[in-house]
């Protein structure tokens, strides 16, 4: 308390403030003249306040000012715009969060940043419950529809005042409910939305989403829509959509039964059954649905509703860019993104017919639909088909899409339950994604790509969570075409690679929070997998256009052939760690990986099986099939549909690449063991893998080397060299040759000039060193001390890998200490008669010495070319689509990131020689550009592309974007002409 009274000595001004903005007599609050001159004054003064401990905002939260007075001063003033609009501005710039305020991990360590926390919390708690008043929110409202009947005739001034009471109701929404002092079991976050619904602000909110000059408020008004499902599950709004689509159902003509939550004498989503004296405007249709009702029970609604006239007009809305809230607002609730079972089921549609006659004596908002149902069952209404259903649900929706109302009506000076809530956002759901929903997000992506700085979990969060309604509903396509789309799939593959990067930058940092950022991951996956999901059910509906289905043919299409869209599933794959990632998220990196597998499948691409084929060979590699064991060892918990996507894998791994040594790994073999001892049930290819895996475990030898066979742990260095020389020297043979059919370690060995002694003795060198500062160092020690000179440091840990000694991760950690040297011993490299430069130089060296080589160099060709064909046809629409990456990094001026999808990549980024060769080449190195990954520079053009591809050597002719544009590579005037040829269709 002493510290509070202190920060009102130190802010006179704050007395001052409270004082002479204006007094309350009686119930009347009374506006001071000069009002506006202090609002403003108190702007400026937060404007410029410590930003450590925020000590104005903390004396006005003590002094109570938003309660006694601003809120007091909105009310009361109906007439001065000026006042109202500077009033809304003081009031979102008080309720601001505090982790946009604050470093709050940073405070959060010291007593006096804790102190400043709680106090800003407890500001914002008491915003907040001022909030219940519903006159604050009326105010509000009406404001937003005095502009937004404007029209296009809105000034800045306007645009600007409906960006602020957009960013205020967001802000009182995001104030979580925490100590406030209202009833128990009440939730004020419940209340203020019961009161928004009421007084037509979801009306409003879609006419700001559809309405000119929306521009700058989309990220805004995005955030709002978030905030109002917060706490809303999935399953319980899926139900009650349900319920609401039986209704028409089980509708005899298509003008009855419009509103399930309104009673059926009027079409109005605003008349409001209240005795609030301040409760003055309300919207009512023109066009009234013809309904029967009985006498009594017509009579009875007549009485119990005020009609009044509609507000009609042109709505639009204004705009400013939303610099209020630029911090990450990540930790919104996202529950309701559990993974999808193959075989889920339909949420029942029970009527509970025998709970109808409880239902019929509650007030009209509470759910009157099993009441309207029974009616028409006790009339004896025949069943209608599969196929009139269907038509009915069109017909609904589309008249609903025609409507200017929303079908809601609801109390004031009610205490909803979270029931009512949910009926609310019902109702709300169905207009959204009629009239607003493919407007906010195809709309959304285009001013993400014109900010870098906004925060893109929101666009996420809106496709991830709405697409299942769309497809419950059976939406027409032209309602959301603009988010099912290869658009914002290739937009969202692009925010994936760009996470994933700055993931890896993360890594290397100390008291980093990467929580955040895996979350915003996790949403781009969740939303990639349903709009997956919403494609394929579209296939699946027979009643669509012939026009939608070659669309969504098409879009599959291009779908399936955007390779960075699978190799990003790689990149994740191979990213996950246990002691960051959580389960669920490794369960939906994996599901999502196999629907887009069962996606490929059924589409159109003539190569299919091919590109099927080299996705899934990505997946052999020991660290990536250690991820798949890591989701099965809970396959009790994983539910039928995540272990078939893992067992699926494996068996592609296992069989059809025949590389069942992938599966050979202690958690692998340990939960094979357990599903085979525990008799759980799986289908019996499940079973037959199981068993085959387990039968090769066991019959394949696991030959101990030859120069090791008599090895005891205490035996010298010599004596074991001796050995191993009297050895060869009786057989006459290097041990290698012992087997009849070498291994394929062996034939690694081989081919890097190891021999087999070599390649037995690292193992146990390796064990010796492994607890040293330098285990690299003390291997090549061992071998040194051995008599065997000629091994490097960089040699020893590529072999060690090719050993299955260390993990890939193991890799590239003691990859990350070597240094990297710009030169290599040219003594290996063939020299020709005629000089060659440097580039053919380390191109043969990569296809001679390195493994797969030749392939890495392949390659980055098509990256190169990729990026050719992105900046060729940036602007123009073609048969083949881009890649997203090239795609977007062009089409932003940015550096086009080389990303290392797999482990073989990332192993080929940490070569020296590949290194230098990109470094020849002109690329950045990552060093150079602090990223991650190398990248391709934005200034190069694309005749400088396509020259640096033609470097790496010839050409595919077989690469299907090739035919797509030839290069004027012996231009005489030396300049970057690229002319683009199309090919005809007869040319296929």
């Amino acid at each position: 308390m002493a510290e509070q009274m202190e920060w009102l000595t130190m802010n006179p001004q704050m007395l001052s403030v409270v004082s002479s903005l204006g007094s309350q007599v009686g119930e009347t609050y009374i506006a001071n003249p000069n009002c506006i001159e202090i609002l403003n004054d108190m702007r400026q003064k937060m404007a410029v306040e410590d930003r450590t401990l925020r000590t104005l905002r903390r004396a006005i939260g003590f002094s109570q000012v938003v309660k006694k007075d601003l809120l007091p001063l909105l009310i009361s003033v109906k007439d001065d715009r000026k006042v109202i609009d500077t009033t809304i501005k003081v009031l979102a710039d008080l309720t601001t969060p505090v982790e946009c305020l604050l470093p709050v991990e940073v405070m959060s360590k010291s007593e006096a940043g804790r102190n400043a926390i709680i106090e800003l919390n407890w500001l914002l708690i008491s915003c907040k419950e001022t909030f219940l008043d519903p006159r604050g929110t009326r105010r509000i409202i009406d404001h937003i529809r005095d502009i937004l009947y404007k029209g296009e005739k809105m000034n800045e001034n306007d645009c600007d005042t409906l960006n602020d009471c957009v960013i205020l109701l967001r802000n009182v929404l995001h104030i979580p409910d925490g100590m406030m002092n209202i009833a128990e079991g009440v939730s004020g976050q419940n209340q203020i939305m019961w009161n928004l619904f009421a007084q037509n602000f979801d009306k409003a909110l879609i006419e700001m989403i559809t309405g000119p000059r929306r521009n700058d408020r989309r990220i805004a008004m995005a955030q709002l829509v978030v905030l109002l499902y917060k706490d809303q599950r999935v399953a319980t709004l899926q139900k009650l959509l349900n319920l609401w689509m039986e209704a028409s159902d089980l509708s005899e003509s298509s003008e009855d039964n419009e509103s399930n939550t309104s009673p059926p004498e009027e079409e109005s989503f605003s008349s409001l059954v209240t005795s609030d004296p301040i409760s003055d405007s309300s919207d009512n249709s023109d066009k009234k649905p013809e309904v029967k009702l009985t006498g009594k029970r017509k009579q009875s609604m007549k009485q119990s509703i005020k009609k009044q006239d509609e507000t009609q007009g042109s709505w639009g809305m204004g705009s400013e860019s939303d610099q209020k809230m630029d911090c990450s607002s990540s930790k919104m609730s996202d529950c309701g993104y559990g993974t999808q079972a193959e075989n889920q089921e339909s949420i029942s549609t029970s009527s509970n017919e025998d709970e109808s006659s409880n239902r019929c004596s509650k007030p009209v908002h509470q759910k009157p639909i099993n009441m309207i149902k029974k009616s028409r069952y006790a009339n004896g209404k025949v069943s209608l088909t599969t196929q009139e259903k269907e038509e009915l649900k069109r017909k609904k929706l589309m008249r609903r899409f025609h409507s200017n109302i929303v079908n809601m009506k609801a109390f004031l000076h009610h205490t909803p339950n979270g029931d009512d809530v949910a009926q609310l956002l019902k109702e709300f759901t169905v207009d959204f994604l009629l009239k607003a929903y493919n407007t906010l997000v195809s709309e959304m992506r285009t001013q993400l790509l014109l900010d870098s700085t906004l925060d893109r979990t929101h666009f996420s969060w809106l496709i991830a969570y709405f697409l299942k309604f769309a497809v419950q509903l059976e939406l027409d396509l032209h309602y959301i075409r603009g988010v099912l789309s290869y658009e914002i799939i290739s937009f969202l593959t692009y925010e994936g690679a760009n996470f994933c990067e700055q993931y890896e930058l993360m890594k290397l940092q100390q008291e980093c929070d990467i929580s955040t950022h895996i979350r915003k991951i996790h949403l781009i996956v969740t939303a990639i997998r349903e709009l997956l999901q919403a494609i394929n059910s579209y296939n699946k509906i027979k009643h669509i256009s012939d026009d939608d289905r070659v669309y969504l043919t098409n879009l599959q299409k291009d779908i399936s052939e955007s390779e960075d869209l699978r190799c990003l599933f790689v990149l994740l794959l191979r990213q996950f760690s246990p002691e960051i990632h959580s389960r669920q998220y490794l369960r939906d990196v994996i599901v999502t990986n196999h629907v887009l597998l069962t996606f490929i499948e059924n589409s159109v691409v003539p190569d299919t099986k091919s590109i099927l084929h080299n996705h899934i060979k990505q997946f052999v590699p020991v660290e990536m099939m250690k991820q798949y064991g890591y989701l099965l060892e809970c396959f009790e918990e994983n539910g039928h549909f995540v272990n078939d996507c893992v067992f699926t894998m494996m068996h592609h791994v296992a069989g059809d690449l025949e590389h069942v040594t992938a599966l050979f790994q202690p958690l692998i073999l340990k939960t094979f063991n357990s599903i085979w001892e525990n008799e759980f049930e799986i289908c019996d290819d499940w079973s037959d893998l199981i068993e085959y895996v387990i039968h090769k475990f066991i019959n394949t030898p696991r030959t101990i080397p030859t120069s090791l066979k008599n090895y005891e742990p205490n035996c010298t260095i010599a004596a074991h060299r001796k050995e191993g020389s009297k050895e060869e020297e009786k057989k006459g043979v290097s041990s290698f040759n012992d087997d009849p059919v070498p291994s394929q370690r062996s034939v690694n060995c081989r081919s890097n000039r190891w021999n087999q002694r070599e390649c037995d003795c690292l193992y146990w060198y390796y064990v010796q060193s492994a607890n040293s500062p330098d285990p690299v160092g003390g291997v090549v020690a061992l071998y040194a001390a051995a008599g065997i000179t000629n091994k490097s440091r960089i040699g020893v840990i590529e072999q060690l890998l090719k050993q299955d000694v260390i993990t890939g991760c193991q890799y590239n950690e003691l990859m990350k200490k070597e240094p990297i040297s710009t030169t290599i011993n040219l003594e290996k490299l063939k020299v020709e008669k005629q000089p060659r430069d440097e580039i053919e130089l380390l191109k043969d060296y990569l296809m001679n010495e390195e493994k797969m080589g030749d392939k890495f160099i392949t390659w980055l060709q098509k990256v190169l070319l990729e990026t050719c064909y992105a900046k060729t046809f940036l602007d123009e629409k073609n048969k083949q689509a881009i890649e997203p990456i090239a795609h977007y990094s062009a089409m932003l001026k940015e550096a086009v990131p080389i990303i290392a999808w797999s482990c073989e990549q990332v192993g080929m980024l940490q070569s020296q020689v590949f290194l230098l060769l990109l470094h020849k080449l002109g690329f950045q190195l990552p060093a150079d550009a602090g990223k991650a990954f190398p990248r391709i520079p934005s200034t190069w053009s694309s005749r400088t592309l396509f020259s640096k591809a033609v470097k790496l050597g010839p050409i595919n002719q077989d690469w299907t974007k090739f035919k797509m544009f030839t290069l004027d590579y012996f231009n005489d005037d030396g300049e970057d002409v690229l002319s683009s040829t199309v090919v005809k269709s007869n040319d296929a």
